[in-house]
């Protein structure tokens, strides 16, 4: 089981790559937004202009959406979304290093460090600073 929600991660993450190069290189990308697909009614996208995600949580349970990242050359961290369900989404604002890519994940959290739930497959976008 393990081994197969690797695998269709892994082809995801491929697919979303493949999707990204045939649009061009980051010199030339503009402003793109990459959303990934949403876990447990959690929503999260990156921007490559302005170095940013937003997280929603959409299910009022009680719970906050979490966005978990990580960049190609080691950066990783979370944003949070524990303002409550359908309201608009929490912003996290990052300095990434141009023409790398960062992995993104969304998850649904009881409290700041509960268990992840509901992990999404993981998206990778370019970080362009276009």
């Amino acid at each position: 089981m393990a081994a197969r929600k690797m695998i269709t991660a892994s082809v995801t993450a491929a697919t979303a790559l493949v999707a990204v190069l045939a649009t061009g290189t980051p010199a030339q990308a503009k402003t793109t937004k990459f959303c990934g697909p949403p876990a447990a009614f959690t929503l999260g996208c990156f921007y490559s202009e302005g170095d940013y995600f937003t997280v929603q949580d959409m299910r009022a349970d009680g719970k906050r959406g979490v966005l978990k990242w990580q960049t190609d050359y080691g950066r990783k961290g979370e944003c949070h979304d524990a303002n409550g369900a359908n309201n608009p989404p929490t912003k996290c604002d990052y300095d990434f290093k141009e023409g790398h890519t960062v992995l993104f994940q969304t998850a649904v959290r009881n409290g700041a460090n509960g268990a992840d739930e509901g992990l999404s497959n993981p998206m990778i976008a370019w970080i362009s600073g276009r």
